[in-house]
């Protein structure tokens, strides 16, 4: 194919991308359509092109990694009793290939500069920004734009009955002010630091109002990395605490159930540390609220399968089955005498879920991706000449990435479409902005 052919269906290719975020907030058929379509025209036009790269060390410990999933996959749909007669198991992993052909072809479109990254950049953190002034427009008038009610601490906004806007808005975020400084003027840079700061307000309301905890402590974990890597924004965030603590003091005063929120939030962080303080120095275990009984009883899954784990969306059968007597050493009543374990469809923690499901070569695989992936990108951030737009390119990403596997946060599903097409998302760009040699676009400006 010609230059000038290639870069005719940039636009296009640009206009499936930025319609990602859209579809989280449409659902996961429509995601997983999206994605589809994606990955078919980029093989429409380029064809065995994709994967024709010499691979990196990265490259490698992933096609393992997907091809120790759909092993693992075989053998427990096969061997695995308590997932006899059900293939869920194989078909799942099987249909989790998708993810590392995504992960391929995003990399080819950044390594041959097929990326609008200011339309991307502004497209995805617009979304956020929408998600806000409509989650705000829900807390005032009862509904939002598209017609939806919410009430109470938590509210969804265009999710519907789905209580994850907080995690939307805080996933996406980070990219509404580097669009900023995409389009920065030095003679204009007070404008720029009134509008963050505008943004700023509007995303952090936003994301209390959804209610979600972790979000929040996320998003403050975002600006502060932000902080760090880019000095232009710094004084705005000096004003960071003040915009936190002025955002809730007046929620509280408004609705006596942001008051309590803001109080369990404490409760719960301040269990969770005295429970892994707890648990690492003496072995005791201590359950004192849901999400440590989840972990719990994702060990207690792990157990059952060790070195292999049950398989991908295995979770909740494994843990089903566990041996009641089992549960005696948690001394609390999380099942009657006789009856199944009272198990969740996941254990709300990534690292917990990936031992569980995928056993410890599984765990052992993933955090040895994840380390490689932050030591290359660190390297190439902190120990390597960028030029500015580079720099500002693979920087959110990068902060990005280490939110996104923070491994104290409560998560979702680790194996559903969208917390897998987020993250494989990120490690595309990452690892293809990482393996951009010289003599590419960036040092061609």
């Amino acid at each position: 194919m010609s230059f000038q052919n290639i870069y005719s269906k940039k636009n296009l290719i640009n206009l499936i991308i930025l319609l990602i975020p859209l579809n989280y907030i449409a659902g996961n058929l429509m995601l997983n359509l999206n994605i589809i379509i994606l990955i078919f025209y980029v093989l429409f036009l380029f064809r065995l092109e994709v994967f024709k790269d010499k691979l990196s060390i990265i490259d490698k410990l992933i096609v393992i990694y997907f091809f120790y999933i759909v092993v693992n996959g075989i053998f427990n749909n096969f061997f695995n009793l308590s997932l006899q007669n059900d293939n869920t198991v194989l078909i799942k992993s099987l249909l989790y290939i998708r993810f590392l052909i995504l992960y391929f072809v995003l990399k080819y479109l950044i390594k041959r500069d097929l990326i609008n990254y200011k339309l991307l950049f502004f497209s995805f953190g617009f979304y956020s920004l929408f998600v806000s002034f409509d989650l705000i427009i829900q807390y005032v008038f009862g509904k939002d734009l598209f017609g939806f009610e919410g009430a109470g601490r938590r509210l969804a906004g265009p999710f519907g009955d789905e209580q994850i806007a907080g995690g939307f808005i805080q996933r996406f975020f980070i990219f509404l002010p580097y669009s900023l400084l995409f389009f920065k003027d030095k003679n204009k840079n007070w404008k720029i630091q009134i509008i963050f700061l505008f943004m700023l307000l509007i995303c952090t309301l936003g994301i209390m109002i959804a209610g979600n905890r972790m979000p929040i402590i996320l998003l403050i974990l975002s600006l502060g990395l932000i902080f760090v890597y880019q000095k232009s924004l710094r004084k705005i965030l000096i004003l960071l605490p003040f915009i936190i603590v002025g955002t809730y003091t007046y929620l509280a005063n408004a609705n006596i159930n942001y008051s309590y929120h803001l109080k369990s939030t404490l409760e719960r962080s301040s269990q969770i540390y005295d429970y892994a303080k707890t648990r690492i120095t003496t072995g005791e275990i201590k359950l004192l609220n849901t999400y440590i009984k989840e972990i719990e009883l994702g060990i207690l899954t792990w157990e059952e399968n060790i070195y292999l784990g049950g398989g991908v969306k295995s979770f909740y059968r494994t843990c089903a089955n566990i041996n009641n007597s089992k549960i005696v050493r948690l001394n609390l009543e999380l099942v009657k005498r006789g009856a199944k374990v009272n198990c969740n469809i996941h254990p709300h923690n990534y690292y917990v879920q990936i031992l569980a499901e995928l056993g410890i070569m599984g765990l052992f695989l993933s955090l040895f991706l994840f380390i490689l992936i932050f030591l290359k990108a660190a390297k190439k951030i902190h120990f390597t000449e960028e030029s500015n737009e580079k720099f500002m390119i693979i920087v959110p990403f990068f902060i990005i990435f280490l939110t996104e596997l923070f491994p104290l946060k409560t998560t979702g599903n680790f194996f559903t479409s969208t917390n897998a097409t987020f993250l494989f998302i990120i490690i595309a760009f990452i690892v293809g902005l990482i393996e951009i040699k010289k003599n590419n676009y960036y040092d061609k400006k």
